[in-house]
């Protein structure tokens, strides 16, 4: 008895600050993914390894009122997803962990047995929910939907730093600062399939972010975006990750051609999804 499943991480958060009194962020999918086999063992291998997963597991199969099977299930996770940096890779593990488990006990998707489920591990990515969609990460409070996933091509910096996302979210830092209208000029830009629009408002809150996570090469970036025709860049709030948006690939593909080498960073290329 296993079920296994693929789930897409994010490309850090196209907004993340203060939005109606809550702290929040947008986070969009992209192309690479974790894959989560959940399956009967009286082993713990994978279990003692994946520490958030297997906690979620324990959680989910006493709600659905399964104590004594906690015990006879393992986990084995296979990740592209680089840890730490930004990535969402928790968050993608515990989503593919959550679908194995729904095959497994043919059980019904829930999203709010979903939400409460992740919020209770960590701070939890948006990629959660099927669509696009404004969410209080921390409690699990809020959510509003702004439309469908949005394809765009980007160009990846990632850098060497770790980031633990729980001891980042709950250390003091300096408050978010209010990101209101960049979510009006984000849900205009998805109304009307505007890449450009997506971008600004994405750019414009690393910019505000500076203050709680700064990136030093964020003039390099920025430099590099306009001499090669990137819309703007996405990025990572708690992580070391940033990222060029084109919504041509040709152009992707000359700006990876030409930037070269920057010290410090991995450069790679990726696409958004438009659906999970």
């Amino acid at each position: 008895m296993e079920a296994t499943t693929l789930y897409p991480g994010s490309i850090g958060e196209l907004i993340q600050g203060n939005y109606k009194g809550i702290d929040v962020l947008v986070s969009c999918p992209v192309n690479l993914y974790t894959k989560v086999r959940v399956f009967e063992s009286k082993d713990s291998l994978g279990k003692k390894q994946y520490i958030k997963s297997a906690l979620f597991l324990e959680n989910l199969l006493k709600q659905w009122g399964y104590h004594s099977l906690v015990d006879s299930f393992d986990i084995e996770i296979n990740s592209q997803l680089p840890r730490g940096k930004g990535f969402a890779s928790s968050t993608a593990d515990l989503c593919a962990a959550y679908y194995s488990l729904l095959k497994l006990f043919n059980k019904e998707f829930n999203e709010k047995e979903l939400v409460d489920n992740c919020i209770r591990i960590e701070p939890t990515d948006s990629i959660i929910f099927k669509e696009l969609t404004i969410f209080d990460y921390k409690k699990g409070q809020y959510s509003e939907k702004l439309g469908k996933y949005v394809e765009f091509y980007i160009l990846v910096f990632e850098g060497k730093n770790i980031v633990n996302t729980v001891e980042f979210n709950y250390k003091q830092l300096p408050p978010h600062r209010s990101v209101e209208d960049l979510i009006e000029h984000l849900a205009a830009g998805i109304k009307n399939n505007s890449i450009k629009y997506i971008a600004e408002a994405s750019s414009e809150s690393i910019i505000r972010n500076q203050h709680r996570l700064r990136y030093d090469i964020l003039p390099k970036i920025i430099k590099f975006k306009d001499k090669y025709g990137g819309l703007g860049f996405s990025g990572a709030h708690s992580g070391d990750m940033i990222s060029i948006i084109f919504d041509d690939e040709e152009r992707l593909n000359n700006a990876f051609a030409k930037v070269g080498e920057l010290k410090g960073y991995k450069m790679y290329k990726l696409k958004t999804l438009s659906a999970i």
